[in-house]
């Protein structure tokens, strides 16, 4: 099965930036407020840039920080951490790419 959610948000304040939802009843609003918990949790603690944190309903959070962002997905317990961990790569490169071409002044000048 799919990733179920993702998030990419900063880690000065765990503000979302982009969030993306599967069509399916299984994401529950449990697991939005946990997701946005840990968002906020970042940014008053030395976190790891790399994690897994497993929660309720055979559920597992995976976090990749980069650039002072968190990319952060909701999986299975089954799904495997390698192809987790290679989708927020992946989410990474194509949200830092996509924020460099449209905003390219701000992102040089670290105002974003």
């Amino acid at each position: 099965m799919p990733p179920l959610l993702t998030f990419a948000a900063r880690v000065s304040d765990g503000l979302p930036l982009v969030a993306s939802f599967a069509p399916t009843s299984e994401v529950l609003e449990e697991h939005k407020q946990q997701a946005k918990q840990i968002l906020r949790g970042l940014a008053s603690s030395r976190s790891a840039a790399k994690m897994s944190i497993e929660t309720t309903a055979r559920k597992v959070f995976h976090y990749l920080i980069r650039d002072n962002i968190c990319y952060m997905t909701l999986t299975e317990s089954s799904y495997p951490k390698r192809l987790a961990f290679l989708y927020l790569e992946e989410i990474g490169d194509g949200f830092i790419e996509e924020l460099t071409r449209d905003y390219s002044d701000q992102v040089s000048d670290g105002s974003l």
